[in-house]
């Protein structure tokens, strides 16, 4: 019987130890359930305001303004809306600080805020800033007429261009200046210069000649 009784005991004992042990967990796991999913939803909503919100730069002419808007058309000749607010920092030419009043149509500007989805910008600084210059390239195809070491004259079916060849040219496979000669048929890429019918070369390419 005392040896019943001590089995008991060790039993009791044991049963003791098992319950401290997993009552405390059974008692924090809906607790720690409902912190999880908080901190989840959390997260979540945290992802979404990230993924709506988010910190860019437009620059472009302004083509429209209202008291607190303005659009801008880009040189991609896309459109795009920025609210300007009387806490947001403007700089005028000069680097002068400036209100919205002080902006008009045809200011090319730099606007960098925090954008929405909808791609509508709130207006943290603002800069108006000198347009830079139009890169104007031209493909000219034709034969030429003229060689020299620093150009060419192409002749198309409408005019005549002169080509200006600098050591930034390049040349496609199988093209080379030195081998172009008065009747050959090219193709330049480059850029118009201020004269009348001149072009700075980019790229020149050779046709190969097509097989008889």
């Amino acid at each position: 019987m005392r040896l019943n009784i001590s089995k008991l005991l060790v039993i009791g004992i044991w049963l003791l130890v098992i319950a401290a042990t997993v009552s405390p967990v059974a008692s924090q796991t809906p607790t720690s359930a409902i912190r999880d999913s908080v901190k989840n939803k959390v997260a979540a909503e945290l992802a979404q305001i990230r993924q709506a919100v988010a910190k860019k730069g437009f620059v472009g002419s302004i083509s429209s303004k209202s008291d607190a808007t303005i659009t801008l058309t880009t040189m991609q000749n896309t459109t795009r809306t920025a609210t300007v607010a009387t806490d947001t920092v403007i700089k005028l030419a000069g680097n002068k600080d400036g209100t919205p009043s002080d902006l008009k149509t045809g200011d090319y500007v730099l606007v960098m805020g925090d954008v929405d989805s909808q791609n509508t910008m709130t207006a943290k600084r603002l800069l108006v800033i000198g347009k830079p210059p139009e890169e104007k390239r031209r493909v000219i195809p034709g034969s030429v007429t003229k060689v020299s070491t620093t150009s060419l004259t192409v002749q198309n079916a409408k005019e005549s261009w002169t080509i200006r060849i600098s050591s930034s040219a390049k040349y496609t496979k199988n093209t080379k200046l030195s081998e172009i000669k008065v009747g050959d048929k090219i193709i330049v890429i480059g850029t118009v210069g201020t004269t009348a019918n001149s072009l700075t070369a980019l790229l020149v390419h050779e046709p190969s000649p097509a097989n008889p």
